[in-house]
């Protein structure tokens, strides 16, 4: 037999994009009621035409373990974005997207991505550096002998900052 399965916005005009019956979830629905369905009716060299890998979820956990699902029912799986799906061995996709998942484990394993993120140019901009004479002025400002616009002003930043460093650092001993 041959099925179909997309995702779709409520507004969004359907096209039939195969042959056999097409089951259609809502974009958002992360219970995907039509792909459980499909997934019951599915027996050993069906067919199931989607659109797009990112039919199947939002993240590549959620694609992969959909895709799973789907090869384990037997059946084949035609991606009309990828072409050379309908020509390739099925068992050629199953090893593209087994080492895709085992590459990201490796990723995740090895922290290689924190330090790729720390490696990236700081977005923003840079951190005041706290002036010498902070300690002394957030003293009198506590202690009430001085206002925190006028302690800011001595220390060339805004009152907001003043206050920031005043709630988030400890004085030096």
């Amino acid at each position: 037999m041959n099925y179909g399965y997309t995702c779709m916005r409520p507004n969004e005009p359907f096209e039939p994009f195969c042959d056999g019956k097409i089951f259609i979830d809502q974009v958002g629905d992360v219970r995907m009621p039509a792909f459980e369905e499909l997934t019951h009716v599915l027996v050993d060299g069906d067919l199931v035409t989607i659109p797009s890998l990112v039919c199947l979820g939002c993240t590549f956990a959620q694609i992969c373990e959909r895709w799973d699902m789907l090869r384990g029912t037997g059946a084949r799986v035609l991606v009309l974005d990828y072409p050379d799906s309908q020509k390739a061995d099925p068992e050629t996709l199953d090893r593209i997207m087994e080492y895709m998942k085992k590459t990201q484990e490796q990723l995740r394993q090895s922290g290689t991505r924190p330090s790729l993120r720390r490696n990236f140019s700081q977005v923003g901009p840079k951190s005041k550096e706290i002036p010498a004479e902070f300690d002394m002025l957030s003293e009198s400002y506590k202690q009430g002998r001085i206002s925190s616009r006028a302690a800011a002003e001595r220390l060339n930043i805004s009152h907001t900052t003043f206050l920031r460093w005043c709630r988030t650092i400890l004085p030096m001993e």
